[in-house]
């Protein structure tokens, strides 16, 4: 296994590559951002009308009706413009979660499940959900308000300017452009980089607190609570004390557009009096001003987002980029025969985040697993014998030595054709949200009503799927939660069987079931599937019995191997487990 990186690429890179992603969502978002710029217009143009006809009220130069319809009609084409730009955004919102879920799991699927097993607890989940919603905000609430912060309130300056007189657009347009132009950027750089330190923390929190609970027997029994309790408080006083820099600047910025706004509305008082403008004029203008920098004020939060955003593309850029962890074979595996399975001086190391080498996980691993043979690899948890089984489906590949079928690498086969044969079963199940009958033939469509109940009975479920109302039809609900540990574990395990593998890999299969039922599948096995090659990794050792094969495994090594017999006669560390467990 190689220890490839992906060099981070520069901001321009990402937008191009964001935008190259996201192009159909290009002309909505043109159209989003054209609607706010009306809007702002719109919504000066109602608080001017507001202003400017109470003025001419008070002053008696219009009537109660005419400054009511203004304002109705000035409500209205702000409410047409408010409903188009939102309806327009959320679109744009939608749309671009689409294209960037779909972009990122088209990426994943050929990496999996490689991508997972080499990433941080939760990266690519995080990657695929919080991530994607970022990058999705840079388009929803950055993009357009960015855009409209310039051109709305420079165009009714401008238009000020032109019909009544520059004098009265020279203070506000000062005060706007250094709201526009120069404020955002003040601090900005420092408070990027807080914010990344921000995530960064926040992340390995995160990690802390998956690791935490996934580990909480090892916790416990370690004593480490207080421990762990410690440093997930220490995270939690770093993400705090690094997050308070863009908060203070945030509220920075904002008190200063506060006091902008109103030296732009005093401004336009004193100036327009002393030009000689009319009151009515004056207040329009003025009360107008007070929404000239709404504008601006998104500014803000789009500074906010842009932050997140672009870490987040970064972040779902590196997983969509990685390197393949392992490539296709070109040669078909369709076997008559169970094949005999091999472990040939096979090396394997785990990686930390920056692709070092952490553990060795298997070290100058040699195994025989014969054909049509059951061989049980045992090992505490840890000790690498789950790593073997992961190799032998080509979710990685070893860094030396390599893993045969009869004699032939598994590396020259394709994946499918390999994974169709060769079968893996696991204590950690993944079940669709539908019926009992759609998760069985996942492996199998084919698969007709009678071979679905056989496939039941080997695993020891018929009858309690038949005591169910809808029987085949019953729905498992979203992860297999309507059904208990035991039963997941078996529709599993049914679902392998029809698949009618060559290579049964079972690696803790039977964590919930009953030392009862365990006996009574195993022995439907032997009777039912005896031309197979069934590879059982367990640290149980009431499953060795009638193992034709025993290997041990321990931090990565072999240990011992041999049959049952052979074991026991050694006296070695099998046969001192063996007779503890017997005691105990």
């Amino acid at each position: 296994m190689k220890n490839q990186q992906t060099q981070q690429p520069a901001l321009k890179e990402i937008i191009k590559w964001l935008t190259g992603i996201t192009k159909p969502v290009h002309k909505p978002l043109f159209i989003s951002t054209c609607f706010r710029v009306f809007n702002l217009i719109a919504d000066f143009t109602l608080f001017a009308v507001a202003g400017g006809g109470v003025a001419a009220l008070i002053a008696g130069s219009a009537q109660v009706s005419t400054v009511f319809t203004a304002l109705i009609i000035a409500s209205a084409v702000k409410a047409v413009a408010f409903y188009f730009e939102q309806f327009s955004g959320h679109f744009v919102a939608f749309k671009a979660l689409e294209l960037l879920r779909t972009y990122a799991f088209s990426k994943l699927w050929p990496k999996a499940p490689a991508i997972v097993s080499h990433s941080h607890s939760g990266d690519v989940l995080a990657s695929l959900t919080r991530d994607v919603d970022r990058i999705e905000v840079f388009y929803a609430h950055t993009f357009a308000p960015l855009v409209s912060a310039v051109i709305a309130p420079l165009a009714i300056l401008n238009f000020i300017g032109f019909y009544w007189g520059w004098e009265l657009a020279i203070v506000p347009l000062i005060c706007l452009l250094l709201s526009i132009f120069v404020l955002p950027f003040f601090g900005t750089k420092q408070a990027f980089a807080a914010t990344q330190e921000t995530l960064v923390l926040r992340r390995k929190l995160a990690h802390h607190v998956t690791d935490s609970v996934a580990g909480v027997a090892e916790v416990v029994g370690y004593n480490q609570e207080t421990n762990r309790l410690a440093e997930m408080t220490d995270f939690e006083d770093k993400v705090a004390q690094r997050a308070n820099f863009p908060r203070v600047m945030v509220a920075f910025r904002r008190a200063v557009n506060a006091a902008l706004m109103l030296i732009s509305v005093t401004g336009i008082v004193f100036v327009g009096l002393h030009y000689g403008h009319t009151v009515v004029l004056v207040a329009a203008l003025a009360t107008g001003a007070l929404r000239l920098f709404e504008g601006p004020r998104g500014v803000e939060d789009a500074l906010g987002y842009l932050d997140h955003s672009i870490a987040a593309a970064r972040r779902l850029w590196g997983i969509s980029n990685s390197p393949l962890k392992v490539t296709d074979g070109d040669e078909t595996y369709a076997p008559n025969t169970a094949p005999t399975v091999t472990w040939k001086d096979v090396d394997y190391h785990y990686l930390d985040a920056n692709g070092n080498p952490v553990k060795h996980a298997l070290e100058n691993v040699n195994i025989t697993a014969p054909a049509g043979k059951r061989t049980v690899i045992l090992g505490v948890s840890g000790s690498g014998k789950s790593t073997a089984a992961q190799l032998l489906m080509r979710f990685d590949d070893p860094e030396t030595g390599a893993i045969k079928l009869d004699g032939k690498d598994v590396r020259n086969y394709t994946l499918d054709s390999l994974r169709h044969n060769v079968v893996l079963v696991t204590q950690k199940n993944q079940h669709l949200d539908a019926d009992i009958a759609t998760n069985l033939r996942l492996g199998a469509p084919q698969a007709t009503d009678t071979q679905l109940w056989e496939a039941l009975e080997t695993v020891g479920l018929k009858a309690e799927v038949m005591e169910m109302p809808q029987q085949l039809s019953t729905s498992v609900g979203a992860g297999g939660s309507q059904l208990s540990g035991g039963q997941s574990q078996r529709l599993a395990l049914a679902r392998a069987l029809l698949m009618q593998p060559k290579v049964l890999v079972l690696d803790e299969f039977s964590a919930n079931l009953n030392s009862a039922l365990e006996k009574e599948i195993r022995t439907h096995l032997a009777e039912k599937y005896a031309g197979i090659t069934i590879i059982e990794i367990t640290h149980r050792l009431e499953s060795v019995a009638h193992a034709d094969q025993i290997i041990l495994i321990d931090e990565g090594r072999v240990v011992e191997a041999g049959s049952v017999a052979e074991l026991l006669a050694i006296n070695g560390q099998v046969k001192r487990l063996l007779e503890r467990d017997v005691r105990e």
